[in-house]
């Protein structure tokens, strides 16, 4: 975090500070990828003898081995990284060689100045791709239903201090929209409540960090009211609020539950929640609420894809919903709205059951003789078929193949049938 140099009167701030606000300009989920990344590599580059650091080399060695790294690198436990991952791990490297080399002006990303490492590492990608190697899998949602279900469970009873925390935790999610990372950092400020409810504010996000090219204005989100004598999110956040110590210095929003915990207010330490809990914060709330998350990729971030879930399911106008997720393309924002599997096959049964046989139409079609039930048409039984005119029965067909019973359908749902066939292989 940048040094506060918060002035009392013009005043002539050190180096020092100078140097504090220029670090704190990069985002801390950058800084934590960066050097995950680079201590990856560096593992990988121990295995493989390469004992010397990356940035001691000059252009064209450090080009080969960030290739040989991307290519060659692998999990603890022998896998294959994801392909997103590589891509964050060139883009962490690219980040750390400007920061470390001197008089390194360059970008990893920039396939004229690098077009060997472009080459190969694409060729990575792709075949990675065409083998079904490293499918980055996409975070999952919740259904209405499991929103309802959840809000109703005992795990976030408001009238004990880890419930309601919970409970608070998870209707910033589904009406705030928070990335996953901004959980960790979130602060008490960024909730005033005002008599027409509460206003989550975001002064930061991931697409704006507010700086020289940056939006210069908070994205505040209002809270719809609560129902007329129903304590809903409003009510469960401002009890949360009043429940933090009085004369606390912390902060953050979400803050440990004191052990000494009682009915006379004193809920919560002057202290920030340990990290990891919050981080596993979304999931914890689905699985102690017996939801089946087996098979889906539940995280935080997936109460962000819940709560664009359900705008596009209301139907709300994109820029409205982008003015509350903080969204500045249609594209970034309809990403969420991409139908997952459940979604598809609803859609195509949809198609099935549309096109479905009839239970008379199967009845009737096993009354064909088994001999005759599997057939194949010579080549100028297909010529002859293909050559009918659309307004000929299928009884007519199957007469000049000789092929079924004449009595299969009757001349007018054939002539129906037929004609449907011919509009359709014409369209």
């Amino acid at each position: 975090m940048a040094q506060d140099i918060s002035p009392k009167g013009n005043h002539l701030p050190s180096l020092e500070q100078l140097s504090a606000l220029a670090k704190g300009r990069v985002p801390q989920n950058t800084v934590m990828n960066t050097e995950k990344w680079v201590k990856i590599m560096n593992k990988w580059r121990a295995d493989v003898n390469y004992n010397y650091p990356l940035e001691s080399q000059d252009k064209d060695t450090i080009e080969l081995q960030v290739t040989q790294f991307l290519c060659g690198v692998t999990s603890k436990n022998g896998e294959y990284y994801s392909r997103t991952s590589l891509k964050n791990a060139l883009s962490a490297i690219s980040r750390y060689l400007q920061d470390v080399k001197p008089g390194w002006r360059y970008s990893l990303h920039n396939k004229v100045d690098f077009p060997d490492l472009y080459a190969r590492f694409d060729g990575l990608l792709k075949d990675m791709k065409k083998k079904g190697i490293g499918e980055t899998k996409s975070t999952d949602g919740l259904s209405t239903d499991e929103i309802r279900h959840i809000i109703q469970h005992e795990t976030l009873n408001p009238n004990v201090p880890f419930g309601l925390l919970k409970r608070v935790f998870f209707w910033i999610c589904i009406l705030g929209a928070p990335r996953s990372g901004e959980h960790v950092n979130l602060l008490a400020s960024q909730l005033a409540d005002t008599p027409d409810g509460i206003i989550f504010k975001k002064g930061q996000q991931k697409n704006d960090q507010g700086g020289v090219d940056g939006n210069q204005f908070d994205l505040n989100i209002p809270f719809p009211p609560d129902p007329p004598g129903i304590a809903g999110p409003n009510h469960d956040i401002s009890k949360f609020l009043s429940l933090r110590p009085q004369k606390g210095k912390c902060p953050y929003l979400y803050l440990s539950v004191s052990r000494s915990a009682n009915a006379q207010g004193k809920w919560y330490r002057d202290k920030q929640i340990a990290d990891r809990t919050i981080r596993s914060m979304f999931k914890t709330i689905c699985v102690e609420c017996n939801i089946d998350i087996k098979g889906k990729n539940i995280c935080n971030h997936s109460g962000r894809k819940t709560s664009i879930f359900e705008l596009f399911d209301l139907g709300i106008p994109e820029n409205t919903g982008m003015a509350i997720t903080g969204h500045h393309s249609v594209g970034g924002y309809r990403a969420y709205a991409k139908p997952n599997n459940s979604h598809k096959r609803e859609a195509l049964s949809g198609i099935k059951r549309k096109n479905s046989i009839n239970e008379s139409d199967f009845s009737q079609s096993t009354s064909i003789s088994e001999s005759d039930s599997d057939f194949d048409l010579d080549e100028s039984q297909e010529d002859s078929i293909s050559n009918v005119s659309s307004f000929c029965t299928a009884k007519e067909i199957m007469e000049k193949g000789s092929c079924i019973n004449s009595a299969s359908h009757a001349p007018e749902e054939d002539h129906i049938i037929m004609k449907k066939r011919k509009d359709y292989n014409t369209v």
